[in-house]
């Protein structure tokens, strides 16, 4: 298997679709959300366009190589962000979105989109990474690996009546 990981261009929004519908889908169960609704989608679409095309932020891909045609396998987004008031006024690199279609998982192709990231945001200046993770997330495991660790718990009441 041949890996290529670059940056997205405009022209690479067609190919990274699936992959926006396949993360969002999985957000959806692992958040026990009903149903993801057209607007959201929409959303969602809009969201990795902006970020293609918008400064502070990246939007690295992994694409197979070894097939005839290259295909689009995992995706990640960066923004550089300023943290709230109450930690140190340093700026970071918030990871939104990280998803690797499942037939390409546990060999290393999210791994890699992070330290590209991270990468992406060291030449920036920027030392830190952030993100948030549903509870019950998969990736947990991935992000303790590579050195993050949880610093506060996000809680959420909907009230069923």
């Amino acid at each position: 298997m041949a890996i290529e990981y670059r940056l997205a261009k405009p022209s690479d929004l067609k190919a990274l679709l699936p992959l926006v519908e396949g993360y969002a889908h999985e957000q959806q169960t692992q958040m026990s959300i009903n149903a993801l609704t057209e607007q959201f989608m929409e959303f969602a679409r809009s969201g990795i366009a902006q970020a293609v095309e918008h400064p502070t932020a990246c939007v690295m891909v992994a694409e197979d190589l070894s097939g005839p045609k290259p295909v689009m396998v995992g995706y990640t987004v960066g923004m550089i962000q300023e943290p709230p008031p109450i930690f140190e006024p340093e700026m970071y690199t918030f990871i939104s979105d990280l998803y690797v279609a499942p037939d390409y998982r546990r060999q290393g192709v999210a791994t890699a989109l992070i330290e590209r990231v991270r990468g992406w945001g060291w030449v920036k200046g920027i030392t830190r990474l952030s993100l948030v993770l549903p509870t019950e997330s998969p990736a947990h495991g991935l992000y303790a690996k590579i050195g993050f660790k949880p610093i506060q718990t996000m809680l959420y009441y909907k009230d069923e009546n």
